[in-house]
């Protein structure tokens, strides 16, 4: 669970935009043997703001659909579970009444990837602020 990745691409992404429009979904995975559900609820009252949900993903079914969505290979973790690969430190914007999950319309990572950009805040809010 990258709280630093939640902070900068979520809770400061919502902050800076007040718009309605947005909504924020953070999708907490585990990574390392202190990650479970209780400390995904604990993040998600950190991060809590009308407009963001929180789920827990602790059998990484979401994270594995989306690593094949997004062609990610990579399989790093400290927690047990990591096969096949699984996205994590994935920040994921769609369009308005874009119903596929798995066809984002921009992307950025904070993974050793090299087919889309690595996470930085401000272009991240440039780019989700010019889709609202």
């Amino acid at each position: 669970m990258c709280l630093e990745g939640a902070s900068r691409a979520g809770a400061h992404l919502l902050a800076a935009i007040p718009d309605d429009g947005l909504r924020a979904f953070y999708i907490w995975v585990p990574m390392l043997p202190s990650d479970d559900e209780a400390a995904a609820r604990a993040a998600a009252q950190r991060f809590a703001e009308p407009r963001a949900t929180h789920h827990w993903d602790g059998d990484r079914h979401l994270s594995r659909r989306m690593a094949q969505a997004l062609a990610i290979e990579t399989r790093r973790t400290a927690a047990p579970g990591d096969e096949p690969a699984f996205a994590w430190d994935v920040y994921l914007a769609y369009n308005g009444g874009n119903p596929n999950i798995g066809a984002t319309d921009f992307w950025m990572h904070q993974l050793n990837v090299t087919h889309a950009p690595r996470l930085d805040a401000g272009h991240w809010h440039r780019r989700v602020k010019g889709m609202l």
